[in-house]
Order: structure tokens, then sequence, then C-alpha cells
């Protein structure tokens, strides 16, 4: 025999599938992964020791990453500085930026409210 669900329940459960929904569309998954950094910026909470894990193992991706693609061959080091990562240099930055704009422009309608 099926439980019968009444009305409450059934609008709980409707309100739980929503969240669960919602936590995998872009926009919330980006305004959580945001509001992440913004906490951790402003200092208004320390990290647990997972986060921080967490943290250096995205770093050491990155590092690795970036040393397997050092460029090979003549000339110094700055010169395959710029001619192995100017581009992605130039890419990270520009996203960053476009972050930031973003956080900022949100900011600012939200206090507007």
């Amino acid at each position: 025999m099926l439980p019968v669900m009444g009305k409450h329940d059934n609008d709980e459960w409707l309100r739980d599938v929503d969240a669960r929904q919602r936590n995998v569309v872009f926009p919330d998954t980006a305004q959580n992964e945001g509001r992440f950094w913004r906490n951790i910026l402003s200092g208004k909470r320390s990290l647990s020791f997972a986060q921080w894990i967490g943290i250096l193992l995205m770093w050491a991706a990155l590092i690795v990453c970036l040393l397997t693609l050092w460029p090979e061959g003549e000339g110094s080091w700055w010169q395959k500085l710029i001619n192995g990562y100017a581009i992605f240099g130039g890419l990270t930055v520009a996203l960053v930026a476009f972050i930031i704009l973003g956080n900022r422009r949100a900011q600012r309608t939200t206090r507007k409210r």
C-alpha cells in the first residue's frame, strides 16, 4: 500500500525538488561559488581543513599543468614564459576582470533594492 501524501507534504517535497534542481543549473552554481570565494577573501569565516586541502590541490594541479607545458628550445626564461603562457595569462586576467566587474555590478544592483 502506498503512503498518502497530504497537501503539506506535497508542497514540501516540491520545494525540496526545486531546491535540488536549482543547485545544478548554471546561475545558481556560479552564484554559490562566487559567494564561497567572496567569503574567503573577506575573512569573515576561516576555512576548514578540507577546504584548505582542496584549494592547495587546485593550485598544485595548475602549477603541474603549467610546468608540463613549459616550452623547450633556445631562449631565455622570460622569452619562454611569454611565448608559452601569454595567451593563458591574458585569458586568465580577462576572466578574473569579468568576474570582479560582474560581482561589483551585482552587488550594486542588490544594494539598490
